[in-house]
């Protein structure tokens, strides 16, 4: 039976997961583990096609010692062992050799290449007070600093996801690749970047150490890794003071054409803490820190929405800014599929025949977007929006100072996009009207003379009780 690559990795993992000292303690970290298994899956695709981009296409150690002995003398693979890691791709390779030569009982060599530190002799010593004699180098990247803006439910989180799962398809590495938190209006530098706190420990009763949070966790790893590519997703980005929370590390959002930052700042918490590590403290003597290329930045962001915080201009401008609007073109199946909640007796083009929607429910019909399923139900609430909107620019034009004042725009991201409510909420008629129906008497037309102008209450008696045609609340 042939293995696939995947299979091989994941036995690959597994015998590392499964290598232990003297003492009984693991060899390899799972950080480690995934660095290895990534290096084996992509450092070699600048070879190809002189050898598979994937070394776990190779299976059998025969053919691997034959590519290995061509790989040593290859400047193509040196640059990439430098670039990956200072020292990752080779030290993984030698690790793979082992893995086929001795197979899954077989205990791991020790490698002449740590795993992310490239020293000329591993048992060297350290001068405490320098460290290690890392040599960190800087792989030029372009950073994805971007902020996806638009309705609430238009897919912007899901358009993070896409990008981050297309570079690490593999869950266990984009976990370890990726750090997803949300800005709330309580949400502190502290909390994002790393304070001082309180430990206590057997042998000290009180002592005070930096807790780091997750963009100081996160942009570690990537001095660590300087080949790979590191995410930090925050949503709701306008949800809390984005300045405030960013701090004296705002200054780092400004980028070379390199990818790293124009400007370096200090700050004796983030660089105390990587120099714990021996082999980052020769690298932060100066107590100066900075984002590397290979560290990206991704946000969400509602548009117009009833934030507490608004960003400024100075914060935006570091951004890249991406309009996410809202379409239904590419909606998965089961958010189309005619549910019994949209069930009705009438055609559609009767119900909306002689009403404002008629022209728009007609050119929905010979599209063939008009059905009795969600797409459709919220196309049709949005082009309420959009006429109610058009109306009162109209009657605004035509009305007092005073009287114009009290005139209000529904705002765009009042809107239903696509992913405002989940598969499960459609199938389940009550749901769906507890959901949708009342955040749109409540929310969308509050006190509007044409649209949902009974009580909630009687909304919710005739279209849940009596079962009446939901299509209906939009004549």
């Amino acid at each position: 039976m042939k293995i696939s690559n995947e299979e091989q990795e994941q036995a690959f993992r597994e015998w590392l997961r499964g290598q232990s000292d003297t003492g009984g303690m693991r060899r390899y970290t799972d950080n480690a583990i995934i660095a290895y298994s990534h290096a084996l899956r992509t450092g070699c695709r600048m070879l190809e096609p002189y050898v598979a981009g994937n070394l776990f296409f190779y299976k059998n150690s025969y053919e691997f010692d034959l590519v290995f002995e061509q790989l040593q003398n290859k400047s193509e693979f040196r640059k990439a062992d430098e670039n990956y890691g200072n020292g990752t791709l080779a030290a993984a390779v030698q690790l793979y050799q082992a893995f086929l030569q001795g197979g899954d009982a077989s205990r791991a060599p020790e490698i002449s290449a740590p795993f992310y530190l490239k020293q000329k002799n591993r048992g060297e010593s350290y001068q405490e007070d320098q460290g290690l004699d890392f040599r960190y180098t800087e792989v030029p990247m372009t950073p994805l600093q971007k902020i996806y803006y638009g309705a609430p439910g238009t897919g912007k989180s899901y358009r993070v996801n896409q990008l981050i799962q297309k570079e690490y398809p593999v869950p266990e590495e984009r976990d370890a690749h990726c750090k997803r938190l949300i800005f709330h209006p309580t949400y502190t530098y502290q909390d994002f970047v790393g304070s001082i706190k309180p430990l206590i420990t057997l042998d000290r009763p009180l002592d005070y150490v930096f807790a780091a949070g997750p963009l100081t966790i996160l942009l570690k790893e990537a001095f660590m890794h300087p080949g790979e590519k590191y995410y930090l997703v925050i949503e709701e980005i306008n949800r809390g003071n984005a300045p405030a929370i960013f701090g004296d590390l705002f200054q780092l959002l400004d980028r070379q054409s390199s990818g790293k930052s124009e400007y370096a700042v200090a700050n004796n918490d983030i660089t105390a803490w990587f120099s714990r590590d021996p082999g980052l403290k020769k690298l932060f003597l100066d107590g100066k820190v900075w984002f590397p290329a290979n560290f990206n930045i991704l946000a969400t962001m509602n548009t117009a929405d009833e934030n507490i915080y608004v960003l400024d201009n100075a914060f935006k401008r570091r951004f890249a800014l991406e309009y996410v609007r809202i379409s239904f073109e590419n909606l998965p199946g089961q958010w189309c599929h005619p549910y019994d909640t949209f069930a009705g007796r009438k055609p559609l083009t009767a119900i909306f025949q002689g009403t404002p929607l008629e022209d728009y429910a007609s050119q929905l019909y010979y599209e063939g977007h008009l059905s009795r399923d969600w797409p459709t139900f919220a196309r049709l609430v949005n082009k309420i929006i959009d006429m109610v909107n058009r109306q009162l620019l109209q009657d605004m034009s035509q009305r007092s100072d005073t009287a114009r004042f009290h005139l209000s725009r529904i705002p765009e991201n009042k809107k239903l996009g696509p992913f405002f409510v989940a598969e499960t909420d459609l199938c389940q008629r009550d749901s769906f009207i507890n959901k949708v129906i009342f955040y749109l008497k409540q929310d969308v037309f509050p006190d509007h003379p044409h649209y949902l102008t009974e009580s909630y209450e009687e909304l919710y008696l005739t279209y849940q009780e009596e079962e009446a045609d939901l299509f209906e609340l939009l004549r």
